[in-house]
């Protein structure tokens, strides 16, 4: 099946397929991202770079480039902000910084919720002396039950969540009052992540691939998991390439969303960019797409080891396998 420009979440929005990943990204970048096309831009409170944005998208709409329904932003809520008395004040702050009067698509970070002993001094991560995260026991079902506000009020006009796993997602399934409408995971083909994408589609949520192409340029100082060589380096990735005239990232790229998964590559390079939006020409052929599922390596490039190890036996922690 050919995959489309967009997918229709739960709510009747249009998710543009591919969106800019803007994890440690800038200004330049998101304007050379919107000047190019992209219509769907992904960010975080975590990323400190909401403020970027928001001058961009102010900007862009005063020259009159784009307009604000044209947009579909994503942005994220910060592991330290997930008590229910905290989500709505930097729901605000978000807003604020986005230039926006409301938000597309809202999701909660992580599962684990950290200290929010120093949220009021800003984002830094709260850590003990030995540089392991403070993390506290919030259900992140009381979290999401002051996100379903945001939406009532129309401040947000979804939902979702990030980094969880099956039993977690499951849970909101059953026993939240609004479904999530996207959970956004590392997918790639090391990391192909079949039965909880699956899952998820059966279940009616959309689901976005972080790190679609392995994260090439992942410094080692983020400290957000493995550093190891790149994805874009298999042989077999560069002999499909090869054949459609293609480049390998847009092979992975071409890869998940014929899965129909969304895509959130992060590239601050206008000619990569380009490439990136350039994958609905072509189509992987069903021996190909074996292929390229023959590559899994369960191999997860964003761990949140930052954490600390004994944070992995957290209650919330989604990956209880890294504990050991």
């Amino acid at each position: 099946m050919a995959a489309t420009g967009s997918i229709r979440l739960p709510t009747g929005q249009r998710m543009p397929t591919v969106g800019l990943g803007t994890f440690l990204s800038n200004a330049e970048a998101m304007k050379a991202a919107i000047d190019i096309g992209y219509r769907h831009i992904d960010t975080a409170q975590f990323y400190q770079n909401e403020d970027q944005l928001g001058e961009v998208l102010e900007q862009q709409i005063k020259d009159s480039k784009i307009t604000r329904e044209e947009m579909f932003i994503t942005t994220k809520l910060i592991f330290m902000a997930m008590a229910p008395e905290d989500v709505r004040r930097e729901t605000e702050k978000s807003l604020k910084r986005l230039r926006t009067s409301y938000i597309d698509l809202y999701l909660i970070h992580f599962p684990v919720s950290f200290s929010n002993e120093d949220l009021k001094q800003g984002y830094n991560m709260p850590t003990y002396s030995d540089g392991t995260i403070k993390t506290t026991f919030i259900d992140p079902l009381n979290t999401w039950r002051e996100m379903e506000k945001l939406v009532d009020e129309g401040l947000v006009k979804a939902i979702g969540v990030s980094n969880f796993n099956k039993e977690q997602l499951e849970r909101f399934c059953t026993e939240a009052r609004i479904k999530p409408a996207n959970h956004q995971i590392e997918v790639h083909a090391w990391l192909p992540q079949y039965d909880l994408v699956e899952f998820c589609q059966a279940k009616g949520i959309a689901v976005t691939a972080y790190a679609p192409i392995g994260s090439p340029g992942k410094p080692e100082e983020a400290n957000v998991g493995p550093i190891v060589e790149s994805l874009l380096d298999e042989p077999l990735l560069k002999e499909i390439a090869d054949k459609h005239g293609k480049t390998p990232s847009q092979i992975l790229l071409r890869n998940l969303v014929q899965r129909d998964l969304i895509v959130v590559p992060k590239s601050v390079t206008p000619s990569r960019m380009k490439q990136n939006l350039e994958i609905f020409d072509f189509e992987l052929t069903d021996e190909e797409m074996e292929m390229i599922k023959g590559m899994n390596r369960e191999l997860r490039l964003f761990n949140f080891n930052f954490i600390g190890k004994h944070n992995m036996s957290h209650p919330y922690f989604p990956w209880p396998e890294q504990k050991d």
